[in-house]
């Protein structure tokens, strides 16, 4: 039987798969929806132009042009909806990278450890120990109990000494594993450096924010554009 703390990180990293694929099909759904309208958009912008004298014989010039700003608009717009959503996608990425590791089941040391130097209580240096990076040093009290205060210090001060420098051995791996991870990432998808650094940050939600709102502004106004020319040549024709 789990626990509860287990229990909720286990569905919480169970969905995250489930929300990847939701968020895949609803992108491939929508753009290939979006390219159906940008291809009508760009086949209407075509007849108009190449048939012009034709057209001005049944509408007059105002809606014309209004016709050709919209049908602009929607090719425009859609361009713009993919572009948007490759820069909310880098930012979802950084974003996903970071859950996946809060929500696995896989313990890690501690690589961003709290200072223990003004710690005088060998039980919490110990159990520091113990938790951050299962170094199991309890045996140790029972013959700590008998020294004196000169040498209780030193062994309080050698554990201390032992925690920062398993604390600075586990940043330094991780750190040389993310670089490994970023550099895998830049050879494989051919990025920069910028990009690749973004991909591994987990302070990208006002950007997820702000081109996730982008995506859907440029999406909504390439379709209602191209719906408001159809609207427009029903109405005037």
């Amino acid at each position: 039987m789990k626990r509860p703390f287990e229990f909720v990180m286990d569905i919480f990293f169970e969905n995250l798969d489930k929300v990847k694929d939701n968020q895949r099909y609803n992108f491939n759904n929508s753009e290939r929806f979006l390219i159906w309208i940008v291809g009508f958009s760009i086949g209407g912008l075509s007849i108009i132009v190449t048939n012009l004298a034709q057209f001005t014989k049944s509408f007059d010039y105002w809606t014309i042009k209004i016709i050709l700003i919209l049908l602009s608009a929607s090719i425009i717009s859609g361009i713009l909806y993919r572009w948007f959503f490759s820069i909310y996608q880098i930012h979802y990425q950084s974003i996903e990278f970071y859950l996946y590791g809060a929500f696995s089941n896989q313990q890690i040391m501690e690589v961003n450890p709290d200072d223990i130097s003004g710690e005088n209580d060998i039980k919490e240096v110990i159990r520091r120990l113990k938790i951050d990076y299962d170094d199991d040093v309890s045996h140790i009290l029972d013959e700590y109990s008998k020294l004196n205060p000169e040498d209780k210090l030193i062994v309080l001060n050698d554990l201390k000494s032992r925690y920062q420098k398993i604390a600075q051995g586990a940043k330094q791996e991780f750190e040389f594993a993310m670089d490994y991870a970023k550099d895998t990432y830049k050879k494989a998808f051919g990025l920069s450096d910028k990009t690749a650094n973004k991909m591994f940050q987990s302070n990208s939600s006002r950007k997820l924010k702000l081109f996730g709102l982008l995506t859907s502004i440029s999406f909504l106004t390439s379709c209602l554009s191209f719906i408001a020319v159809v609207i427009i040549m029903c109405i005037k024709y």
